[in-house]
């Protein structure tokens, strides 16, 4: 009956719980309150002022100065009918500077590649944080369900030692028999503790990321205990999300969308940029610049002067130390240094993929095979107990079928949460796990 309802759960992947602690709301709660994402969105914003201000710098500069003194002379011997001269000189000026450089076109490709970088990190620690969180939610429910497997042994072994230590006052049993119980109740109550102390940790872990608390309440009532119902929430690790169908597929999508072997692409792409700006400094630069002047009261003779003027210059770079030909060579090697980091993420990239992918093939593959050795236990645990009801087996042979069982359904737990992470693990590589993915 146990087998039944382990295996039903496992199939009805979509059942759920009016209450029920869903994935969906755990990433959203952990996306609105890890700090990690408000930093990356503002970076993100800093990158987008950053590409406003390289579109400006085609802009040309104007600038307006104005000026006002007394000056008072004397002359000797003055002609005029004063022996000093005061004037208030005023001047009005209006500069305008265009420089004309190729120079700007490129810083602008570069900002609009900042950006770009920006945009994939910001999806990158998104992928992290939801990465994350799924692994905390399914973790608190892992150890959830190895701690009942744990209690019901507990619970079990309890019961066995009262009637092993019965059927030794009657003389049926050696003390022998009882100090094995006794054994493996202590082992038993050991790995309790332990469960315990891994929920507890699993919760705090779930506390750092999604900010609060899991609410774990699977059940219609709050009274209803996990450890007689637990079958049933096995359809929260059978709800497994889409990944492609086939490693092909996945190394493909992973080296369009992983943000961040993108980057590396984009990077690249900024460093023959530097290149490009290292040859510049050996050309000349140009610049073209007018000015509009008012001059008043300048002099004694003089009640307004008006000034235009129009100037092109060019900078013809001779010797500046050798510091062009070393910019040059430091940007050539730099582009060298961020193509071959390009490629080791690639290598590294794929790796990951394949290791995933085949990780969650095995998985299945045990899955299947614990499920069978559940069902084998739990059918060795009947058959042995009726064979000691006849004096054929012993006590001990009972103990050792009962944990065999409980190892068994630990195992299916393991690796049914393995089967999950793995799946989100892989998503995360292909560059998919995100909201719009995942629907939600």
């Amino acid at each position: 009956m146990q087998l039944k309802l382990y295996v039903c759960a496992y199939i009805i992947f979509s059942f759920s719980f009016s209450n029920a602690e869903d994935l969906k709301t755990v990433l959203r709660d952990a996306y609105n309150f890890f700090p990690d994402i408000k930093k990356s969105q503002s970076d993100l914003k800093n990158a987008k002022k950053d590409l406003q201000i390289s579109k400006t710098d085609f802009l040309p500069s104007i600038e307006f100065s104005a000026s006002q003194g007394r000056n008072i002379s004397k002359s000797f011997p003055d002609t005029s009918d004063y022996n000093y001269t005061g004037i208030n000189p005023t001047t009005f000026d209006i500069d305008l500077t265009q420089p004309l450089s190729y120079t700007k076109t490129i810083n602008l490709k570069q900002a609009r590649n900042s950006l770009k970088i920006s945009d994939l990190k910001d999806k990158s620690v998104t992928q992290n944080v939801l990465f994350r969180a799924s692994k905390a939610y399914y973790t608190v429910l892992k150890d959830y369900f190895l701690l009942d497997v744990s209690k019901k042994n507990e619970d079990n072994l309890v019961k066995k030692l009262e009637a092993t230590e019965k059927r030794f006052e009657f003389r049926d049993i050696t003390k022998t028999d009882v100090f094995q119980a006794r054994a493996r109740l202590a082992e038993a109550t050991s790995k309790r503790i332990e469960a315990e102390n891994n929920l507890d940790v699993s919760i705090s872990d779930f506390e750092t990321v999604v900010g609060r608390k899991p609410d774990i309440n699977w059940f219609e009532s709050s009274e209803t205990k996990v450890t007689t119902s637990n079958p049933k929430d096995w359809s929260k690790f059978g709800d497994l999300p889409k990944v492609p169908s086939t490693l092909e597929q996945s190394v493909d999508i992973g080296l369009k969308n992983n943000p961040d072997y993108v980057q590396t692409l984009i990077q690249y792409e900024n460093a023959k940029f530097d290149i490009k700006k290292s040859n510049l400094n050996f050309t000349p630069e140009f610049s073209v610049s007018g000015s509009v002047g008012k001059a008043l009261d300048s002099s004694r003779s003089i009640e307004r002067k008006d000034t235009y003027s129009v100037t092109a210059e060019v900078t013809v770079p001779i010797f500046n130390k050798g510091h062009n030909i070393l910019n040059l060579e430091k940007s050539k090697n730099s582009a060298i240094a961020s193509m071959k980091s390009m490629e080791t993420k690639k290598l590294d990239l794929t790796f990951q993929i394949q290791s995933a992918w085949k990780k969650i093939e095995s998985t299945k593959s045990s899955i299947t095979s614990l499920q069978v050795s559940v069902e084998s236990n739990l059918m060795a645990v009947e058959g042995v107990s009726k064979e000691a009801g006849v004096g054929t087996r012993t006590t001990l042979e009972i103990l050792d079928a009962e944990k065999e069982v409980t190892q068994s359904e630990s195992n299916l737990v393991n690796a049914q949460f393995q089967l999950i992470i793995s799946s989100f693990e892989l998503l995360k590589l292909c560059g998919l796990l995100n909201f719009a993915y995942l629907q939600i």
